[in-house]
């Protein structure tokens, strides 16, 4: 401590005074000259005042006067001016780094000793033993000071140090057996700052009050402490705050490239990641580098391994090896000489006695690092590239998967194999690991499922694991073998039950890309993933066992590629890849029923009769389906007829009768009533596909849109697309065949039967008359069709990728169109001008979207499995927002997330701050983003839930100095 510290902390006049007082001993002190730091001259000085047989009487007593100074701390805490807002910031809408003077400010709020006791508060009260007063200080700082601290400790730049401050209370806690609810404060209070710290949210002090606790969830101990003292905050709404399992903790951007490997020493205190041009070596408590290697051999890596002891880094670049040691910086050269193919992973033994490789030509290698261990090269036995290999924890085997499907285990000393390949898996292996106590193995593939067996018998674990999700690409066992996760391709993290291959813990969300490796903290409590979107994120895992950690059963666990509107408006059925239906009440977006289970692939086409007595789909497994639509009875069981899949079904207006459509050419009419075919209306030729067919309001003509199957997916060259309008009794040809410029998607008619909206391949969304069969406007093309006077508004504001889905508002004011490019547009009728959109929302392909019975809503669903409802008056609203905020000179702050043409309401930037009018407004969470509803989209039905955010009336900006008082009845 410097004199100035010294005085505020023990209470004295001045440095001054400090100053005189310490005279006596300047034999055995130094007093700096330009900082004032007060030093012992020698550290025999400290040690003759801490040795109570050298002192005597003069004896520091370590644990007492540690315990004075963190009652002094805390007391000094407790004690400071303001407790909110200590230095006067002036808006939430800056960061700390664009308010001009805040270094003046922290130097004319903060007292001299504050920071002193701030930060070392903990290591006072660690040394301090057990006291029964300072549960009662411990208690009050984590239920009343703890924002001030963050607030201090975020200005002094600080609160990375923070959760390892909180660590070392939790350990004080524990060891003196403190109440459980202190305890279960403190480990909340850990996991708030650790969370605030490792975000951007962190950028901006104010946000402490206006976005972290408000989005606390409100049963844990922080939120209940502190969130009555708070009013006009931001209140997060919908059933995603209710299902949220907060497990996410920290996020580190480490790298502008792919990080396809990260690996944790073996006291979970150092972790190692490649970056786009070093290696670096972090910090597990404070997330800093503290050692990198930076030379050229360290760009580009894709693997990397930590020996046991800590010492040596050894990673791979193509079909180079090199071992790091830590301490010296030094690399030594490549272990594995003379490889033709790229390395695939590498990994040390338990005991640092070898490093090994897979490589790209199915080969394993075993280099010896000590003299009484034996080098085995090369391993043959793959018969095509080696993805992952781990050792045993005896370090006598060595497991390898491969892209050749199968699993095998080798003897490390001899290089032979021990056993047969595990040959289980139906598709590419990309991960194996040994449990901790070397007696199973767990291998995942691109199969979607998770192999456990025996390795002493060779036998499968009776129940194997299963993944959902494309693409499983790391697997790990915790420390005590009771659990797995997985990273995937899906961008999830999920946690398994070992033994019965129960899923207990995800999807967690935050990872904007693939999820390449998983690995538990030595405690268990954490697990660490990487990604190639450049991060990597920290999940809290410590209740695993706990019950209220099981996830709640998902509505929607996949794509959703279909819905349909009730014709009151009031519900709306969707089908889904799992091979369900579910039927959805559209205000509340609950469940109305149990799922609709029969089909046995993807639900494609869905529909509600006009009397909403029934609901019919069709599948990929070939079959129609008539459903009761009040009690869910599948009436007829498969309706069987078509020899291929069935992309598309509608019932008639009148209720009698269903009309399909099928990959294998045909169009067949069936009765509603039996279940059985009336006719097959149509049989196109060879090799073509039908793709949509729609009922014309007047119950005589069915339209359908048919093309070649080999134009699925072709976007470049000429198509044969057609559309065709039908007597529906006859099958006689009314209009058609209309070349179609390209592969048609879908179709639909308008509401008075006149007009037919196509979307396709090609991107276009156009219009026909259906009397005859001329095209009225191609919506987001200029190619000489009718336009109004606006046409160049329909350039590079359309889809950039396929339409999937169009259809026709009832009062036939509005096209709507769902593209693979992930958006869906809102076009004029008439004119074909885009009126609103792109609108950006999901993320994956918009399979479908749908108009509600009053025009006043269209619903859109997708690949990512969710469903979105968007209001169109929000819509018009926003362009009315829009032009005035563009009149006003307003600006988003650089928004990567589009929700309508222009400005909008509000935008999410890409670290996720709400933008509204070129103000930070508020910060979401990761996890939660998925989720957040955009304006103008009202609510969505995902098996996460929603987010829905008023952004009226909060006290923000300048006024968000009235969003909180520290007493505890500020607003009773």
């Amino acid at each position: 401590m410097n004199l100035d510290t010294i005085s505020h902390v023990v209470g004295l006049k001045s440095p001054e005074q400090v100053d005189g007082l310490l005279k006596p001993l300047r034999s055995v002190l130094n007093v700096g000259k330009e900082n004032k730091l007060v030093t012992p001259l020698h550290a025999s000085f400290p040690d003759f005042m801490l040795s109570e047989d050298r002192s005597k009487d003069l004896c520091c007593e370590r644990g007492r006067r540690h315990a004075e100074m963190a009652k002094v701390s805390l007391e000094l805490i407790s004690k400071a001016k303001p407790q909110f807002n200590i230095c006067g910031l002036p808006s939430s809408h800056l960061l700390d780094s664009e308010v001009e003077d805040l270094d003046v400010r922290i130097s004319n709020s903060i007292a001299k000793g504050l920071p002193y006791a701030y930060q070392h508060w903990p290591t006072h009260l660690g040394f301090a033993g057990h006291q029964d007063k300072f549960v009662g200080l411990v208690h009050d700082f984590f239920s009343s000071r703890l924002l001030l601290w963050m607030e201090i400790m975020n200005l002094t730049k600080q609160i990375h140090y923070g959760t390892a401050m909180i660590q070392s209370v939790k350990k004080w806690c524990s060891e003196q057996k403190a109440p459980e609810g202190l305890i279960k404060l403190v480990h909340d209070a850990s996991q708030f700052v650790t969370v605030y710290a490792n975000h951007p949210v962190s950028l901006s002090t104010p946000h402490i009050y206006v976005s972290m606790l408000p989005f606390w969830p409100p049963c844990r101990p922080v939120s209940a402490a502190y969130m009555p003292r708070t009013i006009g905050v931001i209140e997060p709404k919908g059933t995603a705050i209710a299902r949220r399992r907060l497990a996410l903790i920290a996020t580190w951007k480490v790298s502008t490239w792919l990080i396809k490997s990260i690996c944790l020493s073996a006291d979970g205190r150092r972790l190692v990641a490649p970056t786009e041009n070093s290696i670096e070596v972090y910090d597990t408590s404070t997330g800093e580098s503290i050692s990198s290697l930076t030379i050229e051999r360290a760009t580009g890596v894709h693997s990397v391994t930590i020996s046991p002891d800590g010492t040596q880094v050894a990673f791979a670049k193509y079909r180079t090896a090199y071992i790091w040691n830590v301490g010296n910086q030094d690399t030594t050269a490549d272990p594995f000489p003379n490889l033709t193919l790229s390395i695939n992973y590498i990994a040390f033994s338990p005991d640092g006695s070898r490093v090994a490789c897979g490589t790209d030509d199915g080969d394993v290698h075993i280099h010896a690092l000590h003299a009484d261990a034996t080098s085995v090269s090369p391993l043959k036995g793959h018969t095509k590239e080696v993805t992952s290999i781990a050792f045993s924890p005896g370090g006598l085997h060595l497991a390898s998967a491969s892209w050749d499907k199968t699993v095998r285990v080798w003897d490390v000393q001899t290089g032979q194999t021990v056993g047969e390949p595990f040959k289980e898996h139906t598709s590419y292996v990309f991960s194996v690991r040994y449990s901790p106590d070397g007696s199973r193995l767990a291998s995942a593939s691109l199969d979607h499922s998770i192999q456990v067996r025996d390795v002493i018998s060779g036998a499968k674990a009776p129940k194997p694991l299963t993944i959902h999700t494309p693409d499983p690409a790391s697997i790990a066992f915790s420390p005590s073998g009771a659990f797995i996760a997985s990273g995937s391709g899906d961008k999830a993290i999920r946690v398994y039950d070992a033994r019965t291959g129960q899923i207990v813990l995800g999807p967690l969300e935050g990872h904007t890309d693939k999820a390449n490796s998983v690995i538990f903290s030595p405690d268990s409590a954490r697990l660490y993933s990487c990604s190639r979107d450049g991060t990597v994120r920290i999940w809290d895992v410590q209740d695993l066992g706990a019950a209220h950690t099981l996830p709640i059963v998902p509505a929607l666990s996949s794509a959703v590629y279909c819905i349909r509107y009730s014709h009151t408006g009031q519900r709306l059925v969707s089908g889904s890849e799992d091979e369900t239906l579910h039927v959805w009440n559209v205000k509340t977006g609950e469940l109305v029923m149990e799922p609709l289970r029969g089909h046995q692939e993807t639900v494609l086409s869905v529909d509600y009769s006009h009397s909403n007595a029934y609901i019919a789909s069709s599948s990929l497994d070939g079959t129609l389906r008539i459903w009761d639509a009040l009690s869910g009875e599948d009436i007829h069981g498969p309706i069987k007829g078509h020899s291929a899949a069935v992309p598309c079904v509608r019932l008639s207006p009148d209720n009698s009768c269903i009309a399909s459509g099928s990959s294998d050419g045909t169009v067949r009419i069936w009765d509603v009533t039996s279940g059985q075919q009336i006719v097959e209306l149509f049989r196109a030729q060879e090799f073509h596909v039908i793709t949509s067919v729609d009922f014309s309001p007047n119950e005589q003509q069915l339209a359908f849109s048919y093309g070649h199957d080999s134009d699925l997916g072709n976007s470049e060259g000429p198509v044969d697309g057609a559309i065709r309008v039908v007597d529906r009794f006859t099958g006689d040809t009314v209009v058609g065949p209309i070349d179609a410029h390209g592969f048609i998607s879908s179709i639909e008619f308008s509401s008075d039967g006149m007009r037919l909206v196509s979307g396709s391949y090609d991107k276009p969304v156009r219009i026909w008359d259906v009397q005859t069969g001329k095209q009225l406007v191609a919506c987001g093309e200029d190619d000489g069709g009718t336009h109004g006077d606006d046409s160049d508004s329909n350039d590079d504001r359309a889809h950039g990728n396929y339409v999937f889905s169009v259809a026709f508002s009832p009062n036939g004011r509005y096209v709507a169109s769902g593209s693979f490019d992930e958006t869906m547009c809102i076009w004029d009728a008439e004119n074909g001008n885009l009126m609103f959109g792109p609108l950006k929302a999901h993320t994956s392909p918009v399979y479908c979207v749908k108009f509600s019975p009053d025009s006043s809503h269209v619903a859109s669903c997708s690949e990512d499995g969710t469903i979105r409802f968007w209001s169109l008056a929000s819509c018009e609203a926003s362009v009315q927002d829009s032009m005035l905020t563009a009149s006003d000179g307003g600006q988003q702050l650089a928004p990567n997330l589009e929700r309508q043409t222009g400005s909008g309401s509000w935008s999410l930037d890409g670290v996720g701050w709400v933008v509204l009018h070129g103000h930070r407004v508020v910060w979401v969470p990761s996890d939660l983003r998925p989720r957040l509803t955009h304006p103008p989209e009202e609510f969505m039905i995902a098996d996460r839930g929603c987010l829905i955010l008023n952004l009226d009336g909060l006290d923000v900006g300048d006024k968000w100095q009235d969003c909180y008082r520290p007493s505890h009845d500020a607003f009773t």
